[in-house]
């Protein structure tokens, strides 16, 4: 990609963590994302926690999406319901109506009122809180991906009008290439754990630079794969860099020493607390 098209897709969606980065400029503050909502304080990927992340002040709805049986973008991390639902299963072997039938369990596995959403109703919330989200596409309880799913995201969202507003990720490059060459002008998201990329400055330096001349906006690491390097390393590149799941205090307040873009973490709350929002 160009110097001109990255611009380009910066101005688009990760302005304020990007822009910087790329140019050389002082890191913006650290902003922050509702993991799955915020799944220690209510029930993950659910519409309650949306609504309270949004209330909260979150900068970034982060949460998955899996397609049905009948292909509706449904939100929920998990490819089977055994473990946040009442019900069980493979997603993809469940119409919407029947995944409508389960209720969300909280993190004490206690059932609640709450229901999967859609992912129109979730880039709703988002929307209408007019904040930004961090989208991630996964696969089936196969490791397969669903036929047509990127595109079926990408048209909810430019339902919405939320295109210019969402990074849509994954682990899996197939996904993230997928989106790159249907819309270049969307934000595209590598993820990556311990078991995908070592920590080492020469193996993460080639794979940004990878990433970029992919035209990837945003990389997304486990917090064991973050150090003072790697964030040097990404703002060097021109990456939007984020990095999951930290609710601990102590990791927190690290990261945004360090000047990371985007903390991802189940505890909102605490990260508002530790930016001193």
């Amino acid at each position: 990609m160009t110097g001109g098209g990255l611009t380009v897709l910066v101005a688009c969606c990760l302005v304020a963590v990007v822009a910087a980065q790329a140019s050389g400029q002082t890191a913006p503050a650290t902003l922050y994302a509702a993991h799955r909502g915020g799944s220690l304080l209510w029930p993950e990927n659910s519409l309650l926690a949306f609504r309270n992340a949004v209330a909260l002040g979150a900068d970034y709805l982060e949460f998955d999406v899996h397609l049905s049986k009948d292909e509706e973008a449904v939100v929920i991390h998990d490819p089977t319901l055994d473990r946040t639902t009442t019900g069980s299963g493979p997603v993809r072997e469940r119409t919407l109506a029947e995944l409508r039938t389960p209720r969300l369990r909280d993190r004490n596995a206690q059932a609640t009122e709450e229901t999967i959403p859609t992912l129109d109703e979730v880039v709703a919330v988002a929307a209408s809180g007019k904040r930004r989200m961090l989208l991630e596409i996964k696969v089936d309880e196969r490791d397969q991906r669903y036929p047509g799913i990127e595109e079926k995201v990408l048209a909810v969202l430019d339902r919405h009008g939320m295109a210019a507003r969402a990074v849509v990720m994954a682990f899996e490059e197939a996904t993230w290439r997928r989106v790159r060459a249907l819309r270049p002008d969307v934000s595209a998201g590598a993820l990556y754990s311990p078991k995908m990329l070592e920590r080492t400055p020469a193996v993460m330096k080639a794979e940004f630079g990878r990433l970029r001349q992919a035209g990837v906006a945003f990389v997304g690491l486990s917090q064991a794969l973050v150090t003072d390097e790697t964030v040097a390393l990404a703002r060097e590149a021109g990456l939007a860099l984020g990095v999951w799941t930290v609710n601990d205090p102590g990791p927190i307040r690290r990261f945004i020493e360090q000047q990371v873009g985007i903390v991802i973490t189940d505890r909102p709350d605490l990260a508002k607390e530790l930016l001193k929002r």
